[in-house]
């Protein structure tokens, strides 16, 4: 594992105990927020621990060469503590991971309206900055302020754009072999992680979400009240592909949809265990479809047995991917981090779905087949 750079011993010993605000999994995203009511006091009392630094201290001080990297070898130590626990989830977090997922995350940011991978504009954000200048999906980055960049600097890329300090971006951008040039001004703009729409001849709204972000249960509601003003009396909502967000999005728009005192989910720690239920007077009560697949991971699973369980809802697709274990992330001060599985969830009906899946009622591989499946079950035809 290569790092930038190092960490002292202290940051070695608590990297395993203090919790942030993020946490992030390998194919989804749960974030929990640490209540940081653990204290490290007792560490100074653990024998292990004394361990280890006792053989520290001898490596130091009697290891046959002077020429010793303090900070890789604690590194190493640190690699050696979370392959250990045998956990795929547990691992090391650059600066530029955690970043990522914040910003997908996030109820708006700063930028210019692009989704990259490597130097090809993959996503252009509609009435971005990037959008208003004519920059299309299928473009080449090849300069960026300057410097010319290829597939290999999608991480340099984005850095730049990210830097608060960087007010306009200056990109060169080729489009069928021809070079075009832009200078664009960053602008606040809105995470937008639904689609909604009422499908044609029918009373059926479908709901699209992409991410469990931190606005999304603003967003959900915005969209079911301006469906249910056009009189919809049922509901589609698709979770295919959605790897999962903060743990406080899945509850909170669960919570749009269930009745008062309704589980939600169930989180159980090394030391307690806890149930969360709907605590809001809103709810819906007409049929709901949930469409899943095997992408479907971590909060939107959260959300698709909630409806499931307490609410009453149908799934409809194929089993989804099966993340019941929460992470927590440890902030190093080297800007990096280490992100630590701290709780496993369970659904309404206590099962743990982890490595399981959620089995849908009906079992439709097809994608289309699967929109249609939903749409016979609502309507009857």
């Amino acid at each position: 594992m290569q790092k930038s750079n190092g960490f002292n011993l202290i940051e070695l010993i608590i990297i395993m105990i203090i919790t942030a605000l993020v946490s992030i999994i390998a194919t989804g995203v749960i974030m929990l927020k640490s209540d940081g009511s653990k204290s490290i006091n007792f560490l100074s009392d653990d024998e292990n621990l004394q361990e280890f630094i006792n053989v520290y201290n001898t490596i130091l001080n009697k290891y046959y060469s002077n020429d010793i990297d303090k900070k890789g070898l604690l590194s190493a130590a640190e690699d050696g503590m979370l392959n250990f626990l045998g956990d795929k989830y547990t691992t090391y977090l650059n600066d530029e991971e955690y970043n990522d997922i914040l910003d997908e995350l996030s109820a708006d940011y700063e930028g210019i309206g692009l989704g990259i991978e490597g130097n090809i504009v993959m996503t252009v954000t509609p009435n971005g900055p990037a959008e208003k200048a004519g920059i299309k999906v299928g473009d080449l980055i090849t300069r960026i302020d300057g410097v010319e960049v290829d597939s290999t600097d999608q991480v340099a890329i984005k850095s730049y754009i990210r830097d608060k300090n960087n007010k306009e971006v200056e990109l060169e951008i080729t489009r069928d072999g021809i070079a075009y040039e832009y200078t664009l001004q960053k602008e606040k703009l809105e995470n937008t992680v639904i689609d909604y729409k009422i499908i044609n001849n029918t009373k059926t709204g479908y709901l699209y979400i992409s991410k469990f972000s931190v606005s999304l249960d603003n967003q959900v509601r915005n969209a079911l009240n301006s469906m249910e003003k056009e009189g919809i009396n049922n509901l589609i909502i698709d979770l295919r592909d959605n790897s999962g967000g903060y743990l406080t999005a899945a509850e909170k728009t669960s919570s749009i949809f269930l009745e008062e005192g309704k589980k939600i989910y169930t989180l159980e720690t090394n030391d307690n265990t806890m149930t969360y239920r709907d605590s809001t007077k809103e709810k819906r009560t007409y049929p709901i479809v949930v469409l899943i697949n095997n992408n479907t991971a971590s909060a939107a699973e959260i959300l698709a047995s909630a409806l499931k369980e307490s609410y009453g809802a149908t799934i409809v697709g194929t089993q989804s991917f099966g993340k019941g274990k929460v992470q927590e992330v440890a902030d190093l001060n080297n800007g990096d981090s280490v992100k630590l599985t701290t709780a496993k969830w369970l659904t309404p009906n206590g099962i743990c779905i982890d490595g399981i899946g959620i089995n849908p009622d009906y079992n439709v591989g097809n994608i289309n087949d699967q929109l249609k499946k939903a749409l016979e079950l609502l309507n009857g035809n």
